[in-house]
């Protein structure tokens, strides 16, 4: 069977339109156009199964590739010959009545027809034909499907404008699919397709490539294998939304390398076809690396012939194709299938041939576009002086990912550099470009392979700095601790610029240790060097850790953010995007950690947006941006936006992908959504890597377990980590995490045995010591902290109370009412209507029972608006709700295609009819009415019709 269709379903839905497959008496004409591996066929296909699941009778032709061959009428005889196959009861006369009154139809299905037949026979045959179909139409709609009409001989030509000219007065639809990109200038389809297309009953339907996401779910979808999200990229990059590509890269195992070699090859049939002088200009093409102008291209290639009928011949056979004055090959694999087609003395010489068009043009020449012919031509001095240029041009426009690339580049040949060039200041600019871009990591490796050959000297004290600052904003802290100790080493002896930003990056780390005191001596003195030197950045700098320190003290919060905001607007003002993108960043902070969550949104948001606009969006401070502000979306019960801030992450790094991927978890869990397997074992593979992505995965797993003792064993992974990592298992993390951990044990003791309770109930105390010792370390608790405290207190007596131990019910109720009020006053709305749940477990226990039931609508209003299954689920089992409360909680558990199947079951139908009904095969169907017993609680699928009914949800 088929794996499902992807990305179509507009399409499918347009083409039932058009054909009238989805009105009782179909009977138009559309004509289907897309290129090769588009996947033409595959939608065809399935329109063909629904049109035969709704009654239609298909025929189904197929055009072949004979050359001259072809048989006249053959793919219509293949479509008839399945008449045999497929009798119908219902037919008004039997096929063999209509062959004896009309031969030239017996003549047709016996054998086709011949190049010899005469005109007189071929009339008869397109008569015959339609004659035919009018005659299937009386039993019932019928719809002829001719595919690769591109391939069809010219009686078959003759016959479709025939039929696409009749006026059917039965339902006889016709589908015709064909290669947009085999339609050269003479083909002869291509002006017929220019006159069906005026016709009144016809449509014309291209399919466009695939979208990202439509192709994300097909590569997804055909691989067993872990696909990482740089592979799904790059296969992205590369097919362009062409699914067979796609698929042949995915087979052939290849995110990035040479092309598989039967795909090159069928990629190279269409350059073959090209005469010499039109392969001498594609292979130009493709040595440009991209769009090529007609005036280059002219200087650059050489032919025999005249270089206009070359770019005619290859425009036609729809190898390139012109944007505006330049042109490009029509699918960038075709490019890649050619250039790997070619020597290295070809591409040598052609890379050469542009160098020199180039130089005898003066007018303006991207440097990116020198550089990639000089390394192509072997001349790395230019080389080098060029990609310098173009990775200048890619920095002032935000492109930091292409001057990334160039300074990477311009690395590789430095021995060719003018004499006397800095090559500590390249080396530490790639790094602070590739920090730019996000790639932290690649920055660090950088920088560690040039220290090795840098043993002293001030040289040495510039690359530690850039390496301290990288490990500050992406290492651990112990890490960062030790780059900025050597650092301060290597500069005794510097100059003073140098020395004012070693001092400052120190003083960025102190205040990250909590060594206050060290913090403010060292930014001071940093703020002291660096208005000596002019250093305006530095001072910046400084300046932001000693208001970082002032704010983590809780003194002066309104001076400490306006001081932010001023450093922010001057950075701007200078041009220092770091420096403004940092201020921003503490800014956006200030609130959050005063559980002031709306303007921490609003700041976070102002990062994510100056990082979009400098090109920024992956690097420090910019994701920062984007990351806490689906954090704060999730606190504030914004869940969908979750999924919106996770969206569009084209260039991101694997660690910002999988920093995404914590907060979605987060979600996941608290909607009882199943974790992927693949995901949580990328992110849990990254816990060392980013303190913020371990903490908030590690509870989101502690949360998602399917059992207390997973819980424990997830809680106990986290903790290790952040004890072995970051050094920091006394962190005020603590405190959510062991609230979640105890509120699993508590909700696992009723039903747990002795043995069990006795160990939840050690690891709840040890929970609790753990975040009381947590809570007296951190300078400052704030509203959240504060929130998670007394929710781990309220899980901890719960615990107690339902493992039998003991039930001091005032304290309960004490606990859990300033839970729900430290999570309503914080702003975080899943938490405090699970508070408001388990406070109302604990007044049912009271005799309070009216309250208890305001409680659990407000706080099932809250999961229904959330899609909080498992709080619904909580609530539902502790209070009887009213069949309207009750029927929504029931409704959010079922998906829109289960209500499908639900209301078909209602019907008494049968599986394989539900399958039949839904396009969807037998088992998908038999998964789908499991998961509706399960989630409705019904035996069987009678009771399921009646919960159904009963509560409304049909």
């Amino acid at each position: 069977m088929q794996s499902p269709i992807v990305g179509r379903d507009a399409v499918l839905d347009e083409l039932a339109a058009a054909l009238g497959l989805d009105s009782s008496t179909p009977g138009r004409a559309v004509l289907l156009g897309g290129d090769a591996g588009i996947g033409k066929t595959r939608v065809v296909d399935e329109t063909v199964e629904r049109a035969r699941a709704d009654g239609v009778r298909v025929l189904v032709g197929h055009c072949l590739d004979l050359g001259e061959h072809v048989p006249a009428f053959q793919p219509v005889a293949d479509a008839l010959a399945g008449l045999d196959a497929t009798p119908s009861a219902d037919d008004v006369v039997g096929l063999g009545e209509l062959a004896t009154s009309l031969p030239a139809l017996e003549v047709l299905r016996s054998g086709g027809v011949g190049e010899d037949d005469g005109d007189r026979l071929r009339a008869d045959v397109v008569a015959a034909v339609a004659h035919t179909l009018e005659h299937l139409a009386a039993a019932g709609p019928v719809l002829l499907v001719l595919e690769d009409l591109h391939w069809a001989d010219a009686s078959t030509r003759h016959l479709v404008r025939y039929l696409l000219g009749r006026r059917f007065v039965r339902p006889v639809g016709l589908l015709l699919s064909f290669r947009s990109d085999d339609l050269h200038r003479r083909h002869p389809l291509r002006p017929a397709l220019a006159e069906w297309t005026r016709l009144p009953s016809v449509q014309r339907i291209d399919l466009a490539p695939l979208d990202d996401a439509a192709m994300s779910d097909l590569l997804r979808g055909r691989t067993s294998r872990d696909l990482t999200a740089d592979g799904v990229d790059t296969i992205l990059a590369r097919a362009e939304g062409n699914a067979f590509y796609a698929e042949e890269l995915l087979d052939a195992g290849l995110a990035g390398g040479s092309l598989p070699e039967n795909l090159a090859d069928l990629l190279l049939v269409r350059v073959d076809r090209l005469h010499d002088d039109a392969r001498a200009v594609v292979r130009a093409v493709a040595c440009a690396g991209g769009p090529v102008t007609d005036a280059l291209l002219r200087q650059a290639v050489e032919t025999e012939g005249p270089v206009d009928d070359a770019l005619r011949e290859a425009v036609d056979l729809k190898v390139l194709v012109p944007v505006g004055d330049a042109l490009r090959f029509r699918h960038a694999l075709l490019a890649e299938a050619v250039l790997d087609d070619l020597l290295p003395g070809e591409r040598r010489r052609v890379h050469a041939a542009f160098l020199r068009a180039l130089e005898s043009d003066p007018g303006p020449v991207a440097a990116a576009t020198v550089a990639l012919h000089a390394h192509g031509a072997g001349d790395p001095a230019l080389a080098f002086e060029a990609d310098l240029r173009a990775a200048d041009e890619a920095r002032r426009v935000g492109g930091h990912d292409e001057a990334a690339g160039h300074l990477q580049r311009a690395l590789g040949v430095v021995d060719h550099a003018p004499e006397g060039h800095d090559v500590v200041g390249l080396v530490t600019l790639t790094a602070d470009t590739l920090l730019a871009s996000g790639r932290l990591r690649t920055a660090g490796a950088l920088l560690a392979d040039h220290l090795e050959h840098e043993p002293r000297g001030e040289g040495r004290a510039r690359l530690l700095y850039t390496q301290g600052q990288i490990t500050y904003l992406g290492g651990t802290d112990a890490e960062a601790d030790a780059a900025s100790r050597a650092a301060l080493a290597a500069a005794e002896d510097a100059s003073v610029a140098v020395k004012a930003r070693v001092e400052s990056l120190r003083a960025q780390v102190a205040s990250t240790l909590g060594l206050l005191e060290e913090s403010v001596e060292r930014a001071e003195t940093a703020l002291r060097l660096a208005e000596e030197a002019g250093d305006d950045q530095t001072v910046a700098e400084a300046q932001t850790t000693l208001l970082r320190v002032l704010a983590r003290t809780g003194a002066d919060a309104a001076g400490t953010r306006e001081g932010y905001r001023e450093l922010a607007e001057a950075a701007r003002a200078r041009g220092d995007v770091h420096g403004e993108l940092r201020a921003w960043h503490h800014l956006a902070f200030s609130h959050f950690n005063a559980g002031e969550l709306e303007r921490a949104d609003h700041y976070f948001r102002v990062c994510l947006a100056r990082g979009r606009a400098t090109g920024r969006s992956w690097a420090p401070y910019g994701f920062d941006g984007r990351f806490f502000a689906a954090l704060v979306a999730y606190l504030r019960g914004d869940w969908e936006e979750v999924a919106v801030l996770a969206q569009d992450l084209r260039g991101a790094t694997r660690l910002a992908r999988a920093c995404l991927q914590a907060v979605g978890m987060l979600v996941a869990a608290g909607r009882g959504t199943p974790l992927p397997a693949d995901v949580v074992t990328s992110v849990r593979a990254r816990w060392d890597l980013d303190l913020a992505l371990a903490v908030h995965s590690g509870t989101a797993l502690v949360d998602a377990a399917a059992d207390a003792h997973g819980a424990i064993q997830a809680h106990d992974e986290l903790v290790t980590t952040l004890d072995a990592v970051w050094r920091d298992h006394l962190g005020p993390q603590r405190l959510r995490l062991g609230g979640l951990l105890v509120g699993r044990l508590a909700g696992a003791a009723p039903t747990s045995g002795a043995a069990d309770r006795r160990r939840f109930l050690e690891a709840a105390d040890a929970a609790l010591a753990a975040a009381e010792e947590a809570a007296a370390l951190a300078p400052q608790l704030g509203p959240e902290g504060r929130a998670w405290l007394v929710r781990l207190q309220a899980e901890r007596l719960r615990l107690r109370w339902l493992a039998g131990v003991d039930a001091d019910r005032e304290s309960l109720e004490a606990f859990w009412r300033r839970a729900v009020e430290g999570f309503g006053a914080y702003g975080e709305v899943y938490e405090r209507a699970r508070s408001q749940v388990r406070l109302a477990q604990v007044l049912l226990a009271s005799g309070k029972r009216e309250e208890a039931v305001s409680l659990v609508e407000d706080a099932t209003a809250t999961a229904h608006r959330l899609g909080a299954q498992p709080l619904l689920d909580e609530a539902a089992a502790l209070v009887p709700l009213r069949p309207d409360v009750r029927a929504e909680a029931q409704a959010v558990a079922l998906t829109p295609r289960e209500r499908e199947v639900l209301s078909l079951v209602a019907e008494g139908r049968t599986n394989g009819e539900v399958a039949a009904r839904l396009f969807i095969s037998t088992k998908t169907a038999s998964v789908h009415v499991s998961h509706i017993l399960a989630k409705l609680g019904a035996s069987s699928r009678t009771e399921a019709a009646a919960v159904a009914r009963r509560d409304g949800l049909l």
